[in-house]
């Protein structure tokens, strides 16, 4: 069944969370718009933008044109309003652990093929990375369909929510660039190499686009590198540290809100030993918070980290825990701190 393009795809729905946003953004941030006269009158296009906060999709939605298809997560349980903002705007859920997710790309490239216009994010999710950490699939799919791409670059975003809620009215600035040509792959056996040189020229443009303070953020966290310390506390010995295997991978974890935020927030599991730093921890707790983490990421979560780190990570982060239940169960374990440094 092919995608009805826009704007015949307008609903009565989309109308409603489109109005009602235009409304309430104002009163949340100050918003600041440029280059709203670089987007096309009609499709296909491909909208990209940089993704570090679930504000931004609402965010292209309410500026751009009404029938704009959206990509979103179907990896996970959204909460609300994510899961209202997705139904009501009829966004094709990916499953992102799933490089292989046939039925969401046949809906996304016929979109495309029927004159629309997509949404998406070539980060794939709004954890902490560099901005050249991101998916070959947009590119793929404009080559697939030879449609162009607009890039947009969303700043001060990160963390935004919380800002809000502390009624800051952040400034969000979005800068929309001029439209980039199809990407075009002239020879197939190169396909892999093209793809990568390409969304790197995407994620540049994208960069470009990125206020200076959002730019200097991105170029942090390419440089960041992370270690974890774990203090053990025994029954009448000193003070030592415990040498964990895969522990720079549990350290990343616990260094990035929006990575572990999925975990908390959605499954509402305790992790209380993996965010608060410099806390002593009873090693039961310890233990029970690192076997519900294990279990998530060999059930529910199966794949999370391997898409968004990479598969030696995703084993590495198993062995951390697996080693860290290990140090709670030996003898005369008072207590433990789990610090990134």
């Amino acid at each position: 069944m092919t995608e009805t393009p826009s704007p015949t795809a307008w609903t009565f729905s989309q109308s409603a969370v489109r109005g009602f946003s235009r409304l309430i953004f104002p009163l949340l941030a100050r918003i600041r718009v440029n280059g709203l006269e670089n987007v096309p009158k009609k499709g296909p296009l491909l909208i990209l933008g940089n993704h570090l906060s679930t504000i931004d999709g609402p965010l292209i939605f309410t500026l751009l044109p009404p029938g704009v298809r959206f990509v979103g997560p179907g990896d996970f349980k959204l909460l609300f309003p994510g899961n209202v903002f997705v139904a009501w705007v009829r966004a094709i859920l990916v499953k992102r652990s799933n490089a292989f997710d046939r039925t969401s790309l046949r809906r996304m490239t016929d979109v495309l093929n029927a004159g629309g216009f997509l949404a998406m994010f070539p980060e794939g999710g709004t954890w902490e990375k560099s901005i050249y950490d991101a998916k070959p699939g947009a590119a793929y799919l404009s080559a697939l369909t030879n449609a162009p791409i607009l890039p947009i670059g969303l700043g001060n975003t990160y963390q935004v929510w919380y800002k809000i809620g502390r009624f800051q009215r952040p400034v969000i600035t979005v800068n929309i660039g001029k439209p980039m040509p199809p990407v075009q792959i002239p020879d197939k056996t190169k396909r892999a190499e093209v793809l990568e040189a390409a969304t790197h020229d995407i994620m540049q443009r994208i960069y470009d686009l990125l206020p200076e303070a959002t730019q200097r953020w991105y170029d942090a966290m390419a440089r960041r590198t992370y270690r974890l310390q774990v203090e053990v506390w025994r029954n009448g010995l000193p003070l030592e540290n415990a040498e964990i295997e895969g522990g720079a991978v549990l350290a990343e974890l616990m260094a990035k809100p929006n990575l572990i935020s999925p975990f908390i927030r959605n499954a509402k599991l305790p992790l209380d030993p993996f965010t608060m730093q410099e806390v002593r921890f009873l090693p039961q707790s310890v233990k029970f918070s690192a076997k519900l983490l294990l279990e998530a990421l060999r059930g529910p979560f199966d794949g999370y980290i391997a898409y968004r780190l990479g598969e030696e990570k995703a084993k590495a982060l198993e062995t951390a825990l697996e080693q860290l239940m290990s140090v709670c169960d030996s003898p005369g374990v008072m207590g433990l701190t789990l610090t990134v440094k």
